[in-house]
């Protein structure tokens, strides 16, 4: 028996996936994995390497005011009403390990896109899921695999700018990809909110955005659910290692505008000197950075956060 099918394709929408962003109807927010007792158990079975939990500012675009927290002594129960009830968000790194069915949902989500999206394969697939707090956000970033978000519960709004000057800084793009920099120290202006594609994502609905395209988020006036998928295709994955390489270029030697070639012999440069960086990191360094972890989620305090004696350990 064929997968029933999780998407609504449209004909605009075959031709246009991967080359402005797409919005789409799915079915995944009644399934049971997102329901309260599914996230609940998630909580409580998950490992600390596996997940984030943030608080920020939620009036203004300052990503210096997010925090990195922990979860410690709560129920899945206690947790998901300070979620409800705080200004908290929590990603969920490896579902999968605490539940196999997201890794068969997974699975099932990129067998339709191939079946779908002539010539598409992905050589790496990745599913996170996120519950956030009313109102709030998700700071001006851009993500280095291709990526997708899936609306469960509640509502956002989502900012999509172009991936090009002067909202992707290539400079910054190149270090986040060489890991030097985080996401969300992508440069951003209020201007440049008068280019970007605003989307109202409800649940059932799906957002997919051309490769690095800049974008934001804020919550609607409810807890929200919702899950990322990200890939990378063999064409990904060349502009992954020319950006590593254009970074290094840029640093090193000077080098002001490395171009973007994807083959050729300029290409295979730029992937030996990509790995051979990669390489040289980790024996060095390890591949996780480390995190300042200043509270802990709260459900008694102010914000469903309470602060704790500031210590580190690895992303």
């Amino acid at each position: 028996m064929s997968q029933k099918a999780i998407l609504n394709w449209e004909l605009q929408s075959l031709r246009d996936f991967g080359k402005v962003p797409v919005m789409l109807q799915h079915n995944l927010h009644h399934d049971e994995l997102f329901s309260d007792t599914a996230l609940e158990r998630l909580f409580e079975n998950i490992e600390r390497r596996d997940y984030y939990v943030n608080t920020m500012n939620i009036a203004s675009q300052d990503p210096r005011s997010r925090r990195e927290g922990e979860i410690r002594d709560l129920s899945g129960a206690q947790v998901l009403e300070a979620v409800k009830n705080g200004q908290i968000w929590i990603l969920l790194l490896r579902p999968h390990q605490a539940e196999p069915r997201y890794r068969q949902l997974l699975k099932n989500i990129y067998d339709e896109i191939a079946a779908k999206q002539r010539g598409f394969h992905s050589s790496f697939e990745k599913i996170t899921v996120l519950i956030s707090s009313p109102r709030i956000q998700v700071y001006y970033h851009c993500d280095i695999p291709g990526q997708t978000l899936w609306q469960v519960r509640g509502n956002k709004t989502v900012y999509v700018y172009p991936a090009e000057a002067p909202f992707l800084d290539r400079p910054t793009l190149e270090n986040i990809a060489l890991g030097k920099a985080h996401e969300i120290s992508l440069p951003y202006n209020a201007s440049f909110d008068d280019h970007a594609m605003v989307f109202d994502l409800q649940p059932g609905q799906m957002l997919h955005w051309p490769l690095n395209a800049p974008h934001r988020i804020s919550n609607g006036d409810s807890m929200n659910v919702s899950f990322t998928t990200e890939h990378f295709t063999p064409a990904i994955r060349r502009m992954y290692h020319v950006n590593c390489a254009n970074g290094i270029l840029r640093s090193s030697l000077g080098i002001n505008n490395p171009n973007q070639q994807l083959g050729g012999a300029v290409y295979w440069g730029k992937f030996f000197l990509s790995n051979a960086y990669r390489a040289l990191r980790k024996s060095r360094m390890g591949t996780r950075r480390h995190l300042a972890v200043d509270f802990c989620v709260d459900p008694s305090s102010p914000r469903c956060v309470r602060d704790i004696p500031i210590y580190r350990i690895q992303e």
